[in-house]
């Protein structure tokens, strides 16, 4: 349980992820109304924007939806004299959604990786651009295939494109959203579309597809159990990266922060945001 030892306060800058941005300003309005002293603010562009904002020392935390890379890690090094301190403060399910009227039954990553990248580094011999190459009949046959994800700085896409694409890169067809929420509402006005998202921007007009490692294998749907026991295929974990010289207790904010977002009420907020 979370227990505040003293009121604490001072400034405290959480910067990274758009995928995590629910679940940092949920933690951040819980810890503000417990330590008003506490100032917190939040900004959420992509990962790497957290890490650049580490690196230039403009902000005290990284909120990261991946690891970060050992090169990451070694200009780090060279920038501070030592490593980040790594913190797993969350599980997610990277989702491939469509539309809810979409009668998919689930896909392959090698069929993701037709659909999506432009290599074909997964093996198979032709472009996935229409339903009917995944085994959609009647009026879905010729229909197009239509992608949205999201590219440049966010862990999201880096994290598809090194799981699916192998360290590819996207087709020039994919419609890179503004968010991850913009993905889900994408969809909604597209019936033909697919996109990739974080399953806790998953609403009632979509609907996340049951995902196979390899084809012909058994399709695994993104929920609570399967991102927590790691059979379904696209999980990753939720990182804060923080700035902390070794032998050193973090400044208080810093530590409450942390502290909070690992306690058992910091936990429930990551399960009522859908992580």
């Amino acid at each position: 349980a979370y227990a505040a030892q003293e009121q604490v306060s001072g400034k405290l800058t959480v910067a990274g992820s758009e995928t995590m941005k629910p679940l940092i300003d949920a933690w951040v309005g819980d810890l503000s109304r417990r330590h008003p002293g506490m100032k917190i603010t939040s900004t959420g562009a992509g990962s790497e924007t957290g890490l650049e904002a580490l690196l230039a020392h403009q902000t005290e935390i990284a909120a990261m939806s991946r690891r970060m890379t050992a090169a990451e890690i070694s200009v780090f090094v060279k920038e501070y004299g030592y490593e980040p301190t790594e913190v797993p403060v969350a599980n997610d399910a990277l989702a491939i959604f469509v539309h809810k009227d979409n009668p998919i039954t689930g896909l392959s990553l090698d069929e993701l990786d037709a659909m999506f990248c432009r290599e074909r580094r997964r093996g198979l011999s032709y472009v996935v651009d229409s339903w009917g190459l995944v085994g959609l009949l009647d009026e879905w046959f010729d229909a197009p295939i239509r992608l949205y994800g999201r590219n440049g700085k966010s862990g999201t896409s880096y994290l598809f494109r090194e799981e699916v694409c192998k360290g590819g890169t996207f087709r020039p067809q994919l419609i890179n959203a503004q968010g991850s929420a913009s993905v889900v509402l994408d969809l909604v006005k597209d019936p033909q579309g697919i996109g990739f998202s974080a399953i806790g921007y998953r609403t009632s007009t979509v609907k996340p597809v049951p995902i196979a490692s390899v084809k012909g294998g058994r399709y695994v749907e993104p929920n609570f159990q399967t991102a927590m026991d790691g059979s379904y295929p696209l999980r990753r974990n939720l990182y804060l990266y923080i700035n902390r010289p070794p032998k050193l207790a973090p400044p208080g904010p810093i530590l409450e922060y942390v502290k909070f977002a690992l306690s058992q009420r910091g936990q429930k907020i990551v399960i009522d945001q859908g992580y």
